[in-house]
């Protein structure tokens, strides 16, 4: 059995169990809490595992292998001595070989990366990030004010009229645009290979290097689309702001049925408020965005027909449902469950969450600067921001009710 078809099997056999101690009004007794925990931790595990999984899926395709550059016309095209420079100097420290591709004297004991490796870090991210991959990417020049203009108000329908109006055909006064700023701000990652790992590993260390500067600008990009402030990085879907997603697109849930489950953030009428929050057109690219600790709750739940609203993957590639529409687990979503707090957030981030950021991915190359600790720093620095720029696009879950706060477990 694979993991998904196991994880479904966990899933239905503690659904059972919960479904049986509500039926008969009761908690769990000691055997029983001590089997759901057992099942419960075994579960999560395996969510891990798939989740790691695709995540290395995700990055296998391009680690094992360096892109090589393409022509004008796609076609692949030999490496550039530049690129065999650089990859010689991160072996072996060669100044001599950095004839190209420097930034400042090499006196100053750093060089910048040739563009090909520069640009294979942007495509690493990409194709590592859940919620990255989906948004609206806009490439800048610079790090000047990027302006998209939003419909502010909306015009008023069209008026029936006679054939030959008695008077003349009012104009609409309603109608209004408005301008939201994307200022991308700088963000940097500097990690430090040892000299020894890079003489003696068997792995190439521009690989290396790339998969870890990679992961570590994956965080960031989902971070700030996810939770972000909106100060001096992107303004994430669960801060309420009147500038991304405002609390007219809060539903509060209803959690007076839950007596026994105080961990339980909502119930199922709640996920369908969110979903009809959102008109038909945002629906068809609308994904839900929670922490896993969430989402272990609400595969407990029910709707008024007694079918569940969470509905496993079973195939490869194929994503998790609620309510029809896939779900992106992250770790950057909030996972506590009191009152007034954020929980999930249902939106269409493809066409309405704009992320900006600058094409170029620097890479510099620290030699003097760690030689005292037999190490070489490589430092990544680049420019992004991000917002999402409908609000009505988006529904949020907000946790009602008056139980006291704490981690989501089910009782």
């Amino acid at each position: 059995m694979d993991k998904k078809a196991r994880r479904a099997q966990l899933i239905a056999e503690m659904r059972a169990m919960n479904e049986k101690v509500l039926g008969e009004k009761r908690d769990f007794n000691e055997e029983e809490k001590k089997l759901y925990d057992e099942k419960d931790k075994e579960m999560r595990e395996l969510s891990a595992q798939i989740m790691a999984e695709e995540r290395e899926a995700a990055i296998a395709g391009f680690a094992t292998e360096l892109p090589k550059p393409t022509s004008d016309e796609g076609r692949s095209a030999p490496e550039t001595n530049e690129m065999e420079s650089f990859r010689k100097f991160l072996m072996t420290g060669e100044k001599r070989d950095l004839t190209v591709g420097t930034s400042g004297s090499q006196g100053n004991g750093y060089a910048l990366a040739p563009q090909e490796f520069s640009d294979e870090i942007i495509t690493a991210v990409e194709k590592d990030t859940q919620l990255y991959k989906i948004v609206d990417k806009i490439p800048v020049t610079g790090a000047g004010s990027l302006g998209l203009p939003y419909e502010a108000t909306d015009a008023s329908d069209a008026a029936w009229t006679n054939e030959v109006p008695g008077s003349d055909i009012s104009a609409d006064s309603a109608w209004a645009f408005g301008k939201r700023e994307l200022i991308p701000s700088d963000l940097a990652k500097l990690v430090k290979v040892s000299k020894k790992m890079i003489a003696s590993s068997a792995v190439p260390i521009d690989q290396l290097v790339r998969n870890k500067l990679a992961y570590k600008f994956m965080c960031a990009f989902e971070k700030g689309i996810v939770s972000g402030t909106g100060s001096g990085q992107p303004l994430g879907v669960f801060t309420a702001d009147a500038n991304g997603v405002s609390t007219a697109r809060d539903v509060v849930s209803d959690r007076s049925a839950f007596t026994k489950a105080s961990g339980m953030p909502c119930c199922a009428d709640d996920l369908i408020k969110m979903k009809m929050k959102l008109r038909p057109g945002y629906r068809k690219n609308a994904v839900w965005v929670m922490h896993t600790d969430i989402l272990k709750s609400i595969m407990l739940l029910k709707d008024n027909d007694g079918q569940y609203m969470w509905r496993p993957g079973l195939r490869d590639g194929e994503p998790d449902t609620i309510l029809g529409m896939p779900v992106i687990e992250s770790e950057f979503a909030p996972n506590t469950v009191g009152t007034n707090l954020y929980v999930a957030v249902l939106g269409d981030f493809k066409d309405y969450y704009k992320f900006a950021y600058w094409k170029n991915v620097d890479i510099q190359v620290l030699v003097e600067q760690f030689a005292l600790r037999n190490c070489i720093g490589y430092l990544g620095h680049t420019l992004a921001d991000g917002m999402p720029v409908l609000g009505e696009a988006f529904a949020r879950l907000k946790v009602g009710g008056t139980t006291s706060t704490g981690s989501v477990s089910p009782t």
